[in-house]
């Protein structure tokens, strides 16, 4: 191998060596940063209010449906994308009854379906 490709060689070798140990370098020093940062801010930060819990809680009760809806003729299970039934067979929760017919409730606009 010719003298002039050879010191190439060896100096783009060790270029990427030092790039790549300084990239780690940085990182594990970044790293320890985010650790520090986080046990000093879990020492000095207060339990939450009450009633800042029981607000997020409301919100969550609000825009997410329940896993399942129990009613005296069974229990219904949350459905993503409700199946077509009979009219029947349909109980908006809000304003119908469930009956032992009903194999689909609505409550506040979700679907819950009977598996």
């Amino acid at each position: 191998m010719n003298k002039k490709y050879l010191r190439r060689t060896i100096i783009i070798a060790s270029c990427c060596f030092v790039l790549m140990s300084a990239f780690f370098i940085i990182r594990e020093l970044i790293d320890n940063k985010k650790v520090i940062d986080s046990t000093i801010n879990d020492n000095d930060t207060t339990p939450p209010k009450k009633e800042d819990w029981q607000i997020e809680y409301e919100r969550k009760a609000r825009t997410e449906p329940a896993e399942k809806v129990v009613t005296e003729h069974g229990v219904f299970y949350y459905a993503p994308f409700p199946k077509q039934f009979p009219r029947d067979e349909i109980a908006n929760r809000d304003i119908d009854e469930v009956t032992e017919d009903t194999n689909q409730v609505i409550v506040k606009g979700y679907y819950y379906e009977k598996k």
